[in-house]
C-alpha cells in the first residue's frame, strides 16, 4: 500500500515547506511569535511578508535590509527585494455573531408594561417588536 504523499504535488509540498522555514525563522529574527501573523511569499527572487499586525509590520520595515540579508544567507536564497505588507483581516471574522439572547418570561413581562406606558406610538410599537425578536427561537448551527 502506497503512502498517501504520493497524492501530494512534490511542488506544493516543497513551497509548503519553504514557507514554513521562512516563518519560522522571521520569527526567530524578530524574537516575537508570528504564528498565524506572517505569511511570506517568495516569488522570482523577490520575498513579500504579508501579515495582519501593525506592529510586526512596522519592525520588519525597520529592520527590511538586515532581514533580507539574513534570509538569503541562513536559508541560502537569492532574495533581490524584500516588501512588507499590512493587508487586513477578512472581512466575516468582523461580523457580529449572534449568540441567539432571549429575554426571560418575567424580563419580557416588564418591557411591554414599559411599552404600555409610552405614549409615542412608534416608540412603542419599536419596543415591542424589540420584545417580540428577542423571543423568537433562532435555529443553532
Amino acid at each position: 500500500m502506497r503512502k498517501i504523499n504520493h497524492l501530494i504535488n512534490p511542488q506544493i509540498a516543497e513551497r509548503l515547506e519553504q514557507q514554513d522555514k521562512l516563518s519560522a525563522e522571521i520569527s526567530q529574527f524578530l524574537s516575537l511569535t508570528t504564528e498565524n501573523r506572517i505569511w511570506p511569499i517568495l516569488k522570482n527572487h523577490r520575498l513579500t511578508l504579508l501579515t495582519d499586525d501593525p506592529h510586526l509590520a512596522l519592525q520588519a520595515r525597520f529592520q527590511q535590509n538586515t532581514l533580507g540579508k539574513h534570509l538569503s544567507k541562513r536559508l541560502n536564497l537569492k532574495i533581490s527585494a524584500l516588501h512588507i505588507k499590512l493587508i487586513s483581516l477578512p472581512f466575516a471574522s468582523f461580523v457580529q455573531k449572534n449568540n441567539g439572547f432571549q429575554l426571560s418570561d418575567n424580563a419580557a413581562q416588564v418591557v411591554r408594561s414599559i411599552a404600555q406606558g409610552i405614549t409615542d406610538s412608534e416608540l412603542q410599537a419599536c419596543v415591542l417588536r424589540l420584545v417580540t425578536t428577542a423571543n423568537t427561537p433562532r435555529n443553532q448551527f
